[in-house]
């Protein structure tokens, strides 16, 4: 890799990484769940914890689950 390239990698990686840990505290302050695969498994963080299962109302409000309900 050029050094060239290796400075765009890193200058997109540090643009990327801010925007994520933005919208991260956004969806915290709106209480909307943060949703992560970590190794494969679905995690969900809201309301200060971290679990495998989504929020009680979840279903209702994610337009992927709501059709198949």
């Amino acid at each position: 890799m050029t050094k060239e390239t290796q400075a765009f990698v890193e200058k997109f990686n540090k643009i990327a990484n801010n925007a994520f840990r933005k919208a991260q505290e956004r969806h915290r302050k709106l209480g909307i769940p943060n949703v992560y695969s970590v190794n494969g498994i679905i995690v969900y963080e809201y309301d200060g914890k971290v679990s495998m299962d989504p929020p009680k109302w979840w279903k209702e409000f994610n337009p992927a689950t709501a059709a198949n309900q």
